[in-house]
């Protein structure tokens, strides 16, 4: 039997099969289908085999607390033996059996910023750096996330975290942006904030397909030489219409609402749990029944915990320009799905990176962001002047605000971003976006 890579692999319950507690792991290339020996055990095979999963991804060992005889024999097998066919050490096994018993422990890249990034990550000299990295990131995101064609996969949609490849693309710009953001990864590098990319590098193809296409019939799945018309059904079927999303109850919640199941992602910095969250349209405004806390600011103090003893100035404040600016791809995530900024101030503490976001994102959205003398500047236009007489005759005054129109006009051409002439172009040859 061929060894499963597990960073290219998903797993989930397998619905359609003939036989009772199954579940399958997949891979662009082939699926497997095991049985388990109740719903329980099911549940708890799927739960490890994501921890293993995103183990694999993270290229990371996993260590969770010690568990109880019980709890060990819940599997019986060890996970690493089971996806690849080789025999393990007893140390393995008793590894991965203990990450299958704490079935509600997620673990996630951002379980706390591994790192931090500077305001630039070259990416505007080097574009091929972040398509690199975020196939790097996940060996899936190298195929196109609905299709799995390998040909042009060079656009994203940041709050779906998927990599796509251009017909694809296409299909995603034509739902419109509240359902996909269609980025490229090599023409709209100045659209990239770290907290996007972020995004891009915890979520990928793989988390994001074990999510939307959770009862799936993969015989049901484009194919590189699907027409458009097939392509446009999958879609939106999968997007718009969230059609193979597991509803609740869900090995992936024991919650038993959408917008639970989104607060406790958000409390756990589970990233995966957030953007499933989102797919059962959870509120992504929603708020922390004991304290009344946004979404938002539970993603930030979950992501960056403030220091004991901290306070939270108003959002009008600015914190010390000494602050590392960290990424905080989980509230980033709440924003790109439609969450709104709170104009209140939080209730409880956050960290100072956590108030420079605020700060950041607040005169983003606002239009106030003053951009760096590297970035290209926003796709935003100011009131026009007031046009005033200056004693010239009336012909010369009517003609002043056609001239000046056409000056405007002229700057938003000039302002249109690489992606936006890039679509231009592909419109102007006939090519469906």
């Amino acid at each position: 039997m061929e060894p499963i890579d597990l960073r290219m692999a998903s797993v989930r319950e397998a619905r359609n099969a003939e036989r009772r507690f199954c579940f399958e792991v997949i891979t662009p290339q082939f699926k497997r289908i095991y049985q388990a020996t109740s719903e329980d055990d099911m549940g708890n095979w799927i739960r490890a085999i994501n921890n293993a999963l995103q183990s694999a991804v993270e290229g990371r060992s996993m260590y969770p607390p010690p568990v109880s005889e019980a709890d060990k024999s819940t599997i019986g097998r060890d996970i690493g033996s089971v996806l690849t066919g080789k025999s393990s050490s007893v140390s393995h096994h008793s590894h991965h059996s203990s990450a299958s018993s704490n079935v509600a422990r997620r673990t996630t890249v951002g379980a706390r910023p591994s790192y931090v990034r500077g305001d630039s990550q070259g990416y505007e000299d080097n574009p091929s750096k972040l398509l690199q990295a975020v196939r790097d990131a996940d060996q899936g995101n190298h195929w196109c996330a609905d299709c799995n064609s390998t040909s042009k996969v060079e656009w994203v949609s940041i709050n779906l975290g998927i990599v796509l490849c251009i017909e694809c693309s296409g299909i995603h710009r034509s739902l419109g942006t509240h359902v996909s953001k269609i980025r490229s990864l090599t023409l709209d590098v100045h659209s990239f904030s770290n907290d996007i990319v972020e995004i891009l590098l915890q979520v990928g193809n793989r988390v994001s397909n074990m999510v939307w296409e959770a009862t799936l019939d993969q015989s049901q799945k484009p194919v590189a030489t699907s027409s458009r018309e097939q392509r446009l059904r999958f879609i939106t079927a999968k997007y718009a219409e969230r059609a193979f999303v597991q509803s609740l109850p869900s090995p992936l919640s024991r919650f038993p609402t959408p917008d639970e199941t989104l607060l406790a992602s958000i409390k756990r910095n589970d990233i995966q749990g957030v953007l499933y969250g989102i797919a059962l349209r959870a509120n992504v405004n929603v708020a922390d029944r004991s304290r009344s806390t946004h979404a938002i600011f539970l993603a930030l103090a979950a992501a960056d915990p403030a220091s004991p003893g901290s306070t939270t100035p108003g959002l009008s404040s600015r914190p010390s320009t000494s602050v590392k600016a960290i990424p905080f791809p989980v509230a980033e995530l709440l924003v790109q799905n439609g969450a709104e900024i709170p104009s209140q101030p939080p209730p409880i503490p956050l960290s100072a990176a956590a108030q420079l976001y605020l700060n950041q994102r607040t005169a983003r959205l606002s239009g106030f962001s003053h951009p760096t003398p590297s970035a290209a500047p926003a796709d935003t236009l100011g009131s026009l002047p007031t046009i005033r007489g200056s004693g010239g005759s009336g012909a010369g005054s009517e003609q002043a605000p056609s001239t000046l129109d056409n000056k405007e006009r002229e700057k938003l051409h000039k302002r249109g971003s690489a992606g936006a002439r890039f679509a231009g172009k592909v419109a102007s040859l006939g090519i469906d976006r």
